[in-house]
């Protein structure tokens, strides 16, 4: 029998047989720092068996965010001194940088959809979700997660292009909303965790109007608890924050993107191109165009 005993992507990875046994795979063509300010994939993939003999273990030097959605199957997972059992219908959320291994029973081959991400602060909001709630995770939330991620997938499959920053947004939004471990006195002690939820709310929706209460909902706490606290821990109010979240991801746009100014302010759920352009000169001192045209590395 074959086996293969290595892999690019693995500190150690064993399985039998062909290794193309993905139902669907993709792989960026690279382009993107792993301090990209968007959320990027970095493999992705679908299995509706893994091979009888299979077995990844990976070091405290990956780089990338993962979430596995198990729709068959059993396997195990060992991470931070602990081994899961790995059943359908379970969410396997791992952050960056933290040694894991996972292997699947040769009687019940695992089936699922997984997805390898990084950027924007994907690192943080996934150490939260695993500090918080496991790192193996299951209930109403797999349904959400399972499809937004198929939708992803589906979209990669007709353009390779396709940004995905929308539907991994979703994917951690909807993890974040699942959880239920905060009690109204952790959320007053512990109010860098409480306030996760909102960035990640506040960069999922940029292009839509974003307001206080919604931004408090999330949280769970009033409006006016949420804003004293708010501006107490960030030293500007919830608005100025969003403005100021509008006009980093502008910034990385104009630098890495061909969208134009029109595009960008329309994006970035600015009122119009006139407002885009009078917020970012208060900021940077000079207009959009000028601010591309002055630090844009290009070598086309």
């Amino acid at each position: 029998m074959k086996y293969t005993y290595d892999d690019p992507f693995a500190d150690n990875f064993i399985c039998n047989g062909d290794v193309d046994f993905h139902d669907y795979y993709y792989i960026s063509p690279g382009g993107q720092a792993l301090d990209s300010l968007f959320y990027c994939v970095n493999r992705t993939g679908i299995e509706s068996k893994a091979p009888e003999v299979f077995f990844v273990e990976r070091g405290s030097n990956t780089k990338y965010c993962e979430i596995f959605c198990l729709f068959s199957g059993n396997g195990t997972l060992t991470f931070r001194d602990q081994t899961y059992q790995l059943r359908p219908r379970q969410l396997v959320i791992l952050p960056p940088k933290e040694a894991h291994a996972y292997t699947s029973d040769p009687n019940d081959p695992l089936g699922q959809s997984w997805i390898e991400f990084y950027g924007g602060d994907s690192e943080r909001i996934v150490s939260h979700i695993v500090n918080t709630q496991g790192a193996v995770i299951e209930g109403a939330v797999f349904s959400d997660v399972s499809s937004t991620l198929g939708i992803l997938q589906q979209h990669l499959m007709m353009d390779e292009t396709y940004n995905p920053s929308k539907e991994i947004y979703h994917m951690l939004f909807s993890l974040l909303q699942y959880e239920t471990r905060f009690s109204q006195a952790e959320i007053s002690q512990n109010i860098q965790k409480n306030f996760v939820r909102a960035e990640a709310y506040i960069d999922a929706h940029l292009g839509e109007k974003i307001t206080n209460r919604q931004l408090a909902e999330v949280c769970g706490i009033s409006v006016p608890y949420f804003m004293k606290q708010f501006k107490s821990f960030y030293h500007m109010t919830p608005q100025e924050y969003v403005m100021y979240r509008r006009l980093l991801k502008s910034r990385h746009l104009l630098l890495q993107t061909d969208y134009s100014i029109d595009e960008i302010a329309e994006m970035m759920g600015f009122c119009n191109t006139s407002h885009f352009i009078r917020r970012f000169h208060e900021t940077e001192g000079m207009p959009p165009a000028h601010y591309r045209q002055a630090y844009r590395i290009t070598s086309r």
